[in-house]
């Protein structure tokens, strides 16, 4: 235990003595601290470059960089972060964004509110501006902006279901329509017979006294019977018409 101890100490001695040692020549040789601050200073001001660049693409900045800006550029660094939650929140609003319309008029507001900036501070303007166009430009790659659909589609999808609908309902009225006559066309050819001027003549059958009592009494006047037999007439166009209607369909 008393050698770990002992070894601590005289490590700590030896870079203890080391710092020192440089210290005086520093000292000894300002020349040489003054380059090498120098140096430092242009590596930094190389990095903030850099990241100015980065801002001027629309190019989001790491941890490391922000630290950076803090630390040695206050005041980009204030820009950097405001740029950096601006562009945070479009991208939040662009999620909630039904439609492909919704997307563009999101983006036009930003737009807008990024050239309002320029009036007071053009280089805050260019970073947003760059950093909107970055993110909307990623969005309408994404799967989410693929599926969306712009509103005249929309429209367009709900017109021809509606006429769709329309269509179907009117189908539905004319088939009921065809049915109703031809079944009574069938009625007229089962009990009359229709001669040459048009005139109906009921035929000949065999009632019993109980089904003459429980029968309706059948108008047997010719007008109405030459009415039933137009009717079976027309059948013919109104399956011409059915057909149309359905080639239509």
């Amino acid at each position: 235990m008393k050698n770990i101890t002992g070894i601590t100490n005289i490590n700590s001695l030896l870079n203890t003595m080391k710092m020192q040692h440089l210290w005086e020549m520093r000292k000894q040789d300002p020349e040489r601290a003054r380059i090498e601050k120098e140096q430092k200073q242009k590596q930094i001001s190389q990095k903030i470059s850099d990241i100015r660049t980065k801002l001027k693409f629309g190019k989001k900045l790491t941890d490391k960089e922000l630290r950076l800006l803090r630390e040695h550029a206050p005041e980009l660094y204030k820009k950097a972060e405001a740029v950096q939650q601006e562009r945070k929140n479009f991208k939040e609003a662009l999620k909630n964004c039904k439609t492909k319309d919704d997307v563009q008029r999101l983006f036009s507001q930003k737009m807008q509110f990024s050239m309002s900036i320029a009036k007071q501070d053009q280089e805050m303007a260019e970073y947003l501006t760059s950093a909107l166009q970055e993110e909307h430009t990623h969005f309408t790659k994404t799967d989410s902006y693929k599926d969306m659909k712009w509103e005249t589609e929309l429209t367009t999808e709900k017109t021809e279901k509606t006429s769709k609908n329309k269509k179907s309902t009117k189908t539905n009225n004319t088939e009921k329509i065809y049915q109703s006559v031809l079944k009574r066309a069938e009625q007229v050819t089962a009990e009359y017979d229709i001669s040459e001027d048009g005139t109906a003549y009921k035929k000949e059958q065999t009632i019993s006294s109980t089904e003459q009592n429980t029968k309706a009494t059948i108008d047997t006047s010719s007008a109405t019977f030459k009415q039933a037999y137009n009717n079976y007439q027309s059948l013919s166009e109104t399956t011409e018409t059915k057909s149309n209607i359905k080639k239509r369909v």
